[in-house]
């Protein structure tokens, strides 16, 4: 008989349920508050993008790029935007954007294709006809022009935050690195012990 026959089923279930619990999906924790359903952005405008975060979810840049379901094909916003805040905001400036009633916004990682938040369905008229809110103070302002262009890049690729390492911020985070580091090396060291003897 096998030796996990003996424990309960539910207390397996329990047990797996949490072990796997760090690889649920970050998306959850990602929230797109603007646009919202019902907003109509305007060409010729600056047109502002705020969300929410998780603060421990481990996003810390995000692709930004804007879909439209008559179409196919996407406008690509930002590359590497930096979001280590739980809240954010972000500019979009638009210019001769197909007019639309079925855009969604995007936030993922492109280079891996994990999705982390989509905005509600809104749309983008002419200058002048939309009900654009006022933008985001002290948020960058990305300029995007026309229409879906798979050849065309990102509009704005920001500059990567410390080259994906997280700065050490108290002497905490420096003693806790320091104790991993030499539990690595001693590991490897009664390993290679073991291997001899």
């Amino acid at each position: 008989m096998h030796v996990l026959s003996y424990i309960p089923t539910g207390l397996l279930t329990l047990f797996f349920a949490w072990y796997l619990l760090p690889l649920t999906s970050a998306s959850s924790y990602f929230v797109i508050n603007t646009p919202a359903n019902g907003i109509q952005w305007s060409n010729n405008a600056v047109n502002p993008i705020t969300w929410e975060k998780g603060l421990l979810d481990g996003v810390t840049t995000v692709d930004v790029e804007l879909a439209r379901l008559s179409t196919d094909g996407l406008i690509f916003v930002a590359k590497d935007f930096s979001t280590p805040l739980s809240t954010g905001a972000l500019n979009l400036f638009l210019q001769d954007v197909p007019t639309g009633d079925d855009y969604y916004l995007l936030f993922l990682n492109s280079t891996h294709g994990v999705m982390y938040g989509a905005s509600q369905r809104f749309a983008i008229s002419n200058s002048g006809n939309g009900t654009a809110p006022t933008p985001a103070a002290g948020a960058p302002t990305v300029t995007v022009s026309g229409g879906p262009n798979p050849t065309v890049g990102f509009a704005t690729t920001f500059p990567p935050s410390a080259n994906g390492v997280s700065a050490l911020r108290t002497v905490e985070d420096a003693r806790m690195q320091l104790l991993s580091m030499a539990g690595v090396v001693a590991v490897c060291a009664l390993g290679g012990a073991l291997t001899v003897l």
